[in-house]
Formats: C-alpha cells, sequence, structure tokens
C-alpha cells in the first residue's frame, strides 16, 4: 500500500514539475514576442511620431527630447489591446513615459494612450534641466 502511494505522489509531482516548466516557457515566449514587437522598425516609427508630436524637433540637436529608450523589463501585453510600453527620455528616471501601443489593420503601430511626467511637461516648456 505503502509503495503505491509513493509511486503516486511521485508521479503528481513529476506532472506539476512538468506543467509548472511549460507555463515558465510559455511565459518566456511571450516576453520575447514582446521584445521583438518593441524593437521592429514599425514600432520605432510609432514611438517617434508620438515624440514629434510631443517636441516638434524631438529626436534633433534641437529638440529638447533628444533620445529614449524602451524599457524592455516593463514591457507586458494590455488586457484590453496593444502592449504597454515604458521609454525613458534623455536616459532621465524622471522622464518616463508610459504608453499603450496597438496595432492597425494595416500592420502598423500607433500610440493609443499615454501618461507624461510633469517633469517632462516641464523639460518641454524650458523649465525642468535634468537630473
Amino acid at each position: 500500500m505503502k509503495k503505491s502511494k509513493l509511486i503516486v505522489l511521485i508521479m503528481v509531482v513529476f506532472s506539476l514539475s512538468l506543467g509548472g516548466c511549460s507555463f515558465f516557457n510559455g511565459q518566456s515566449a511571450k516576453k520575447q514576442e514582446m521584445i521583438q514587437i518593441a524593437e521592429s522598425k514599425q514600432m520605432k516609427v510609432a514611438i517617434e511620431k508620438y515624440l514629434k508630436k510631443l517636441d516638434p524637433e524631438a529626436l534633433t540637436p534641437n529638440g529638447k527630447i533628444k533620445t529614449y529608450r524602451v524599457l524592455k523589463d516593463k514591457l507586458k501585453y494590455n488586457p484590453m489591446e496593444g502592449i504597454n510600453i515604458e521609454i525613458v527620455i534623455n536616459n532621465d528616471d524622471k522622464l518616463i513615459v508610459d504608453m499603450v501601443v496597438i496595432e492597425k489593420e494595416s500592420g502598423s503601430y500607433h500610440v493609443a494612450a499615454s501618461s507624461t511626467p510633469t517633469e517632462l511637461d516641464e523639460l518641454l516648456e524650458g523649465k525642468y534641466y535634468g537630473q
């Protein structure tokens, strides 16, 4: 009797560990897919178009927004639609923009919603000078 319980216990533990491994592999695959989307040319176009709406001279020597980078560890699928993305502007941790980017039927992306920090508003108005 004890031997059969031990065998059943071993089978249960083995099954749970296989299920856990496949769950984490699935999560890893989703994360890699989001990173590929975030690094795609279409996503770059969408983000830069958004930044140029904030600052028409963004990403040029005359612009207040000089650089940006996507925080890959903060990427998440939005349950409503699209991907939640955070970007850091000018390498300043106070200038983090949260945005929801969705895919259009054409396959291109656009920023559907965003949240900007007060410091970014001040930078664009010439009242914020960085870290």
